[in-house]
């Protein structure tokens, strides 16, 4: 029964969803395709890791915690933005 509903919505996304989504993604998709998808996953990797370097070091704590009624170290934002990101690096590490 699982596999006759999921079989269902399947054919409902395809028909209903991916026409649409193929305007948008198909000339992104064309145009990345000649990329070296290892090159890719380091330059994403890169993005991720300067971003959470960005955040975690370079951004002034007064300006990320702005109005912070607490001041204990587990209520910086600034932290909780690199734990946020961590997961993505190491999905891409994983896949690559």
């Amino acid at each position: 029964m699982l596999d006759s509903l999921e079989q269902g919505i399947n054919a409902f996304l395809s028909n209903v969803c991916l026409p649409i989504l193929r305007i948008f993604f198909d000339p992104i998709n064309d145009l990345l395709a000649p990329i070296y998808q290892p090159w890719a996953t380091i330059v994403a990797i890169a993005f991720f890791v300067g971003t959470m370097v960005w955040v975690g070091v370079f951004l002034k704590e007064s300006y990320v915690n702005l109005g912070r009624v607490n001041k204990a170290w587990y209520t910086d934002l600034r932290l909780w933005t690199v734990v946020s990101m961590l997961p993505h690096v190491f999905v891409y590490f994983y896949f690559y």
